[in-house]
């Protein structure tokens, strides 16, 4: 229903509004000894004012300010007045008035002109939704466009490196070979391997995020033997630190406090989940220290926790750290694409779990990763 400020010294006129109008509208009615300022902090706002000359002579200003302060939307003004005061309100119409009625005033025209104000009233509020609207949608082209540029620009950068790092292992094995060890070209073949490995995951990064933004990611709950699935996912990372120098090594404790662990799960997102948050932990941790992997299982829910002794997250980048390409302010020069994070977030959310960050500058992290594992049929 549209409110309606009357505004009417008058008392007659007053009384005759209230009853011609309170039918169809709510209306509000100060009293002429009280502060509009102090109604309306109560009333809340209005859709359309009826003022009569002696009120806008009173209040012209505060009239101004109201119309003032909700633009673009229109704030329409009547105006009702004698046609001998006409000439003297004119010094007020041309700021605050939209329309005017000479008394004494005609119902059927009254409900003409307001009937005709709100619909001024109702067709600016639409078409301020439409600008917003549309101010939304080009925030959002915009958004998608930087978005596009900085993957653009974030898979130009991280490929280059290992596939420059293979480019050059290939040449040297081909014009080296007969020179190298066994255990030399080993080595090299292993490292060629992870590098093209990180390509590979770079682009699952990419893909399982485009799925994820269109609501095409697949989901089945399967019984999956977590003490299994964590020893061999365990091993693959202590696998590829082993290629790492010796003063570098971070050593990854697993540490399994239910065996054996079964679970309904997605295994593909829970794989996701895992390396990202050991990839990021063994990453970012100083060399020779610890990284811990820890799972627990209960009846409601399977806990994962990973724990480093690495560069921390700051306070004020801790809000935004699973917003894709987002990376904290402390990273430096450590490479990164800020999907790992974002892409947890999603394959948590995906299993209707929650991902908790505990993280200090400088003192390290800990992210704790819980999700349901109830029954489909319990569901």
């Amino acid at each position: 229903m549209s409110r309606i400020l009357l505004l009417v010294e008058q008392k007659e006129n007053r009384r005759l509004l209230l009853e011609w109008l309170a039918v169809y509208y709510e209306i509000l009615l100060p009293n002429s000894k009280e502060n509009i300022e102090d109604f309306l902090g109560l009333n809340q706002s209005f859709d359309l004012g009826i003022i009569d000359g002696q009120a806008l002579k009173n209040h012209w200003q505060w009239v101004a300010a109201q119309k003032q302060a909700e633009y673009p939307l229109c704030l329409p003004f009547l105006l009702i007045t004698s046609r001998s005061d006409v000439k003297m309100a004119t010094q007020f119409i041309w700021q605050t008035i939209d329309d005017l009625i000479i008394a004494p005033v005609e119902k059927i025209e009254l409900q003409a002109r307001v009937e005709i104000l709100l619909r001024s009233r109702q067709l600016s509020l639409t078409l301020k939704l439409s600008h917003d609207q549309l101010d939304r949608t080009l925030q959002t082209a915009k958004e998608l466009n930087e978005m596009k540029t900085s993957l653009l620009y974030m898979i130009a950068h991280d490929v280059r490196n290992p596939l420059n790092f293979i480019l050059g292992t290939t040449q040297v094995l081909t014009q080296y070979k007969s020179k190298l060890s066994d255990e030399r070209k080993q080595e090299l073949l292993d490292k060629t391997q992870a590098a093209a490995k990180s390509i590979d995951r770079l682009l699952d990064d990419v893909l399982l995020l485009g799925k994820a933004e269109s609501g095409k990611m697949a989901f089945c709950l399967l019984p999956l033997d977590l003490t299994k699935f964590c020893d061999e996912l365990v091993a693959e990372f202590q696998s590829s630190l082993k290629l790492k120098p010796q003063n570098d090594a971070v050593t990854l404790v697993f540490v399994n406090h239910s065996q054996p662990a079964m679970a309904d799960l997605e295994a593909s997102l829970v794989r996701r989940i895992l390396s990202n948050l050991l990839s990021n932990a063994i990453k970012y941790s100083p060399p020779n220290s610890q990284v811990v992997f820890e799972i627990k299982v209960t009846e409601r829910e399977v806990i994962f926790s990973v724990q480093d002794a690495g560069i921390g997250i700051p306070l004020a980048d801790q809000e935004r750290l699973f917003d894709s390409f987002y990376r904290a302010t402390n990273v430096g020069i450590i490479p990164g694409t800020g999907l790992g994070l974002s892409i947890v977030k999603k394959c948590v959310d995906l299993h209707g779990g929650e991902i908790v960050l505990s993280s200090e500058e400088g003192v390290g992290s800990t992210f704790t990763v819980r999700l349901p594992i109830a029954k489909i049929e319990e569901e």
